[in-house]
Order: C-alpha cells, then structure tokens, then sequence
C-alpha cells in the first residue's frame, strides 16, 4: 500500500477493524509524507530506473557466491546491471567482478552498472520525522456559538422495542440475515413471568456469534459482553436482579464490521443465536429461553428519525450533560479551521459508537477497544522472514483515537 485511506459510514470488513486503511503506508490517509518510508521507497524506485534498460531487455543470469547469498546479473550489449542479495540475518562481504561488496544481512545491494552502488536497502538516507496536529477545543468553539454552557446537547435512545415495524418470531435469529446489514443493531426483547423471587439469585446465560451485546433488565443495563479480532463469539454469564411477576428482557445486538475475507466468510454469522438462560431461580432450576417467542427491532429509533443530521427532534442542552450512560446519542457544532491542512476529530474519552458530520457518518468508534499490552519492544530488528508480531508498536493503546472529517 502507497497511500493510506479511510473507510467511512459503516464500509469497514472486519469485525473489529478501524476505519483507517493505512497500515503504515508511505503517504498516510491524511495525504501526509511518512518518512523515513516515502524518501527510503523513493530512493528504491529511483535506483530501479537506472537500472531499466537491461532490465526489460533481458533475464537475469543468478549465481550464488557463497551461503544465503545471491546475485542476479542482467547485461546486455551496451549495460549491465547487478542486484546482490544477502538472504541471511548476518552481515557478509561478497565479490563480484573483483570487486568487494559489504551487504548488512537481509538487504539487497543494486549496483545499475555493475560497479558501483547507489544503494542498499537496510541503508536509510531519508530523515525521520513525525507528524502531529495542531489541537484546538471543539467546547471553546461552541461557546463562540451561542450554544449550552457545555456546547453539547443529547437524545436518549428507548430502551428495547420502540419502532412499528417490530416483529414476533419464534427463537432465536441471526442478526445479519435478519438486519440485512441495514444496521449494527439488532434488539431481541422476551417478557417473563416469575414467582416469588425471595432468596434467588439468577444468573443470565447468553451465547452469541458476536460481535457484542447489552443485556437490559426491567429497562436497566445488566450487563455487557464483547468478542475480539481473534474470536469474536460472546458467552457472558450476567447476574441480575428480577422481580415477582412480569419482567422485561432486552438484548442489544451490535455488529462491528462484517467478516471480509477466508474460507467461505460469507457464511459467518453474528448475532444472538444462544442458548438464552436464566440459570439460579429460586427452586435452582433453569430455564431455557431460546425457543420463546422473541420481538425483534431491527436498528435504532434514532437511526430511523435521521438523528445522525443533527436537524431534528427534541435535543436537550441543560448542563447536566449524561456521561457513562449507554444508548445516548449527542450532537456538538463547531467552526470548521481556516486552512487546507487535513482535519481530524479526536474521540478520546468516548465509549463505543459511531459519529456523523453534517448528516455523513465517519465511521464507527471504539477508543476504549485497546491493542494487547505485550509485543512491543523498544528496538526493532526488521531482519528474517515477516511476521505479523514483529516490530509492534502502540501496545495496550487503541488502535485508532483521530478520524478524518476533510
């Protein structure tokens, strides 16, 4: 990858990929030079292009001077051209046409006249440097608006079935047949009856394709369970408090990408598919609830009211701004920098979610989803064969905290 990108709306594959599609690359998804990378690719193709006459006039005639050592000759009439390899993680010395050459291990050497070298690839010419944006505060921003004293406003989310085209099935559905991709959320809602619930302790059981959930009791978060990259199935046992009579069960499914490559990923599946439980009644005995009749809600009432616009409904800006409070959607203005320097919103300190500008959505959210606290060393030995854990950076920090606006 040359230049890095930025999946927006809801386009990211995964589960549990960010919207940037960077990985690294010489010219980052902002348009920004990476060096040392771009001046070090630069050099390679610059290098490449000396050499172009006998390489597109001939194949290369290889030989092997000694161990995990290669060289590769193209000449013609009127050029000759050299490449000579060291496959091996040590330093080595070769000759080649008389001549001594001092290849660092697993670099090659690119020599356009068979002579002299213009370069090495373990050998970085180009300085490093390291990019950062200016930050201003989107709070002071607002207040120049005339907005709340906190330049936030918010509409809480309904918990459990709101919308009319709710529907009644028996047992449990996978989400994304069901869904349609129409959303990353799908609700399951199940009404019970319990008897006296004096000395019980239940204990919810959930088993889900993933990617992750939110069990609400009586119209309470109970708790909350979440896959990962690696497996993104959920199982999460959920103490919770029930009372004598009708209760309410709500389960929040939510996607985070859909799976985007392997064997047959197209038959990979998300959602709630249990078993549903409720384990530790009050005579100890469990019931299974994965074949009741469920009512299902495709997508948020927000999604469906364009709250995502910003321009409707009726938005509460008291200064008693909700925090730590889940199904909350919020809504901030802002005066866009002068400039045509990149612009990127950092959403450190938020949960999970997804966020829109101007009615566009940028992407979903997560900055709570941390990388894996161990593999990052201080050095890094780029040397042997590619690993995927080699050379870790950022451990124990989230994958992705700036989105690109413009």
């Amino acid at each position: 990858m040359y230049h890095g990108g930025t999946n927006f709306g809801r386009t990211t594959g995964g589960p549990f990929i960010s919207t940037s599609y960077d990985y690294d690359a010489p010219i980052d998804e902002y348009g920004i030079i990476r060096q040392p990378k771009w001046g070090h690719l630069k050099d390679l193709h610059k290098a490449i292009k000396l050499c172009e006459e006998a390489l597109i006039a001939t194949d290369p005639t290889i030989s092997s001077p000694g161990p995990n050592l290669e060289t590769s000759v193209y000449k013609t009439g009127s050029a000759c051209v050299a490449f000579l390899a060291n496959t091996g993680t040590n330093d080595a010395t070769v000759t080649f046409n008389g001549n001594s050459y001092h290849l660092p291990g697993w670099s090659v050497s690119i020599l356009p006249d068979c002579k002299s070298v213009v370069l090495n690839t373990a050998k970085i010419n180009s300085a490093s440097t390291i990019s950062s944006f200016a930050t201003e505060s989107v709070k002071e921003e607002v207040d120049s608006l005339g907005s709340s004293s906190s330049g936030w406003s918010w509409i809480s989310e309904p918990v459990g079935i709101s919308k009319d085209d709710a529907f009644t099935k028996s047992g449990l559905l996978e989400q994304i047949n069901t869904t349609a991709d129409r959303s990353d959320y799908l609700w399951y809602s199940l009404s019970i009856d319990v008897e006296d619930t004096a000395g019980a302790q239940p204990v919810l059981h959930i088993e889900s394709l993933g990617h992750a959930l939110h069990a609400f009791i009586n119209g309470k978060l109970a708790g909350s369970g979440v896959g990962n990259s690696g497996n993104a199935k959920v199982k999460v046992d959920i103490p919770i408090t029930l009372v004598s009579g009708k209760n309410k069960i709500d389960l929040l499914s939510l996607t985070v990408g859909l799976q985007n490559y392997g064997a047959f990923y197209d038959l990979v599946g998300a959602g709630i598919t249990g078993p549903v439980t409720l384990k530790g009644l009050r005579n100890g005995s469990t019931v299974d609830l994965s074949s009741q009749q469920w009512t299902y809600q495709i997508g948020l009432q927000g999604e469906d009211l364009g709250l995502s616009s910003g321009s409707v409904g009726q938005w509460n800006s008291q200064s008693n701004l909700p925090t730590n409070q889940p199904l909350t959607w919020y809504k901030t203005n802002f005066i866009a920098p002068s400039g045509s320097n990149p612009v990127a919103i950092d959403f450190t300190g938020l949960g999970k979610g997804e966020a829109w500008m101007n009615g566009q959505s940028i992407g979903r959210y997560w900055p709570t989803y941390v990388a894996p606290t161990s593999g990052c060393t201080d050095s890094c030995n780029y040397r042997g064969s590619y690993s995927s854990s080699k050379c870790l950076k950022n451990c124990g920090k989230p994958s992705q905290i700036s989105f690109l606006l413009f």
